[in-house]
């Protein structure tokens, strides 16, 4: 039996583990990772990243960000019947905002990839990060607070066991998070859970049907004859190298369905002839999976935390589950920083929870809310559908259909205070860099602190200077959304959709400044002359010591 001294211990090797060992490391602190398994789960899980997602791990993945596999599809369609395949029910289509943005990423809302080849370089990174002691094929048996974490960890090869200590522990142990049970948290249900039988499916693109030749992306298949949505993705990598030719199908169970007999070759073979020649299948995995709405009461118990799965799960009819995760990671991340450094009190990890709460449950809540416009069978829903295609979308016409059900994007609730919550809503924006390559608003500051200004930041000369380095914002200049004029040192400009114009000129209207937290939480509003009082507000967020 050994002991270690660590800043910070991340139980769970997965993904959301990876990236926050990295992410730590990469601030200076000495990590130990945690993870029970050898090597990485062979096969898909999630399969969408978001551009913030993209820019984080090409990030952390340096001169090895070239193997990385993926493919970027901004549109995703929908089918309304099995007999109307030709015919799209609406696509994902975000309002676009024209302008320059800075010098970060360039990937859109939607990026499919290849989970076990991202875990694998992932991997690969960490057992180069000196700052990193990675222990895998190790379990976590007892964990304890006493002034400092300490954790007892066993080889599951040799039976050897260890005692490390740090002065933080995350786990990033999914679902049935040993940390969060060790936490005494419990998970709040925000909708049913569902079940789905996951295909992975090798084939030939010629393998297609008529009528389903489409570009890589996926499709929500809505089928009410049949009773069985489905989800359809066609994943091709930009190199075609990791996953050329491989199918993601989603198929929805009904409760009387027998998981071990739907799941027979015959059974597979069948439920995707619709899309695919079932003599060209390859059956590469099938599983069925659970789909659960749970997010956790406590995310912090001294300091322990969760993240990602062990934290929130969610449906994945958005694709937003490991991207949720990374984001509220990466939150985390920054403060257990800024607090190891002695720059920040402790109580500024109480915000973790505070800043990422609203922003998580929405997303999980819509998520359900489009899992059950598309997957529900029930008459009247079936009536809806088509009562909306008819009369919004048109035959063959593409339908803002997500925007259409999110409540308002941006919100400026004048008078709140620093601290107070007042998430409203989901922005969906997309924009168009210079290099007309798209990008989404939703990752554009999602971790951190921002100030946006309505014109440019000069005002804020000789006040900006009180703010340290270690917590200096991004300040975001935006126009006011009339006639898509460009202000001074604009970097985002107006909106194409009326209703989004009017929205701008509602953030702005007899506003200079807007103080806004990570999840877009609005923290307050402020005029010119006002820069002193705003930066305080600042340096408040911060619990600088």
């Amino acid at each position: 039996m050994s002991e270690t001294d660590y800043d910070v211990i991340v139980v769970g090797g997965g993904p959301i583990g990876s990236i926050a060992s990295l992410s730590l490391s990469e601030r200076g602190l000495r990590v130990c990772l945690v993870e029970k398994n050898i090597n990485p789960y062979p096969f898909p899980r999630g399969i969408a990243l978001n551009g913030f997602t993209m820019g984080v791990i090409k990030k952390l993945l340096g001169d090895t960000w070239d193997d990385f596999d993926f493919t970027t599809a901004i549109e995703v369609g929908y089918v309304l019947g099995k007999d109307r395949m030709n015919e799209p029910f609406g696509k994902m289509q975000p309002p676009v905002i024209d302008g320059a943005v800075l010098d970060l990423d360039h990937y859109g809302f939607i990026n499919w990839f290849n989970q076990p080849q991202l875990e694998s370089l992932l991997r690969a990174r960490i057992e180069d990060d000196s700052g990193i002691d990675a222990l895998y094929g190790h379990e976590a048996l007892i964990l304890w607070e006493d002034g400092m974490n300490f954790i007892t960890v066993q080889d599951n090869t040799t039976g050897e066991t260890r005692t490390l200590a740090s002065r933080f522990l995350i786990g990033a142990d999914g679902g049935g998070s040993f940390v969060r049970k060790q936490m005494g948290a419990n998970l709040e249900s925000l909708g049913k859970s569902i079940h789905f039988l996951i295909v992975d499916i090798n084939a030939p693109r010629t393998a297609l049907q008529p009528g389903m030749d489409f570009d890589a992306g996926g499709h929500q298949i809505i089928d009410p004859e049949g009773k069985r949505p489905t989800t359809f993705l066609l994943c091709e990598g930009k190199n075609h190298g990791t996953y050329k030719n491989t199918f993601r199908f989603e198929f929805a169970l009904n409760k009387d369905d027998d998981h071990a007999v739907i799941q027979s070759p015959d059974s597979i073979r069948k439920l995707v002839s619709p899309y695919l020649n079932p003599d060209e299948v390859k059956i590469v995995r099938s599983t069925v999976y659970k789909f659960n709405s749970l997010i956790s009461k406590k995310w912090r118990r001294g300091n322990m935390f969760t993240i990602g799965d062990a934290t929130h799960q969610t449906s994945p009819f958005i694709g937003q589950g490991l991207n949720l995760g990374v984001r509220n990671t990466l939150n985390l991340v920054n403060k257990i920083d800024l607090v190891s450094k002695g720059v920040s009190a402790s109580e500024l990890l109480d915000q973790y929870q505070v800043e990422c709460y609203p922003d998580s449950k929405f997303i999980i809540k819509q998520s359900l809310f489009l899992g059950g416009l598309l997957f529900n069978v029930k008459p009247h829903v079936n009536l809806l559908r088509r009562v909306v295609h008819t009369f919004k979308g048109g035959r063959g016409k593409p339908l803002d259909l997500l925007p259409a059900f999110v409540p308002e994007t941006i919100t400026i609730p004048n008078g709140f205070g620093p601290r107070k919550s007042s998430q409203k809503g989901y922005p969906m924006y997309n924009y168009k860099t210079e290099e007309g390559l798209p990008r989404s608003l939703r990752t554009y500051h999602p971790t951190e602190y921002r100030i946006l200004c309505k014109d440019s930041s000069n005002q804020l000369d000789g006040h900006t200077d009180r703010i340290p380095d270690t917590i200096r914002p991004l300040v975001v200049s935006l126009s006011d959304g009339k006639n898509g004029e460009k202000t001074s040192q604009t970097m985002l400009v107006s909106c194409q959709r009326e209703e989004d114009l009017k929205m701008h000129r509602k953030l702005f209207k007899g506003v200079d400044y807007v103080l806004m937290a990570p999840g877009y939480t609005m923290l307050g509003t402020y005029r010119k002359g006002e820069e002193s009082r705003m930066v305080s507000d600042y340096l408040s967020m911060f619990r600088l010591l």
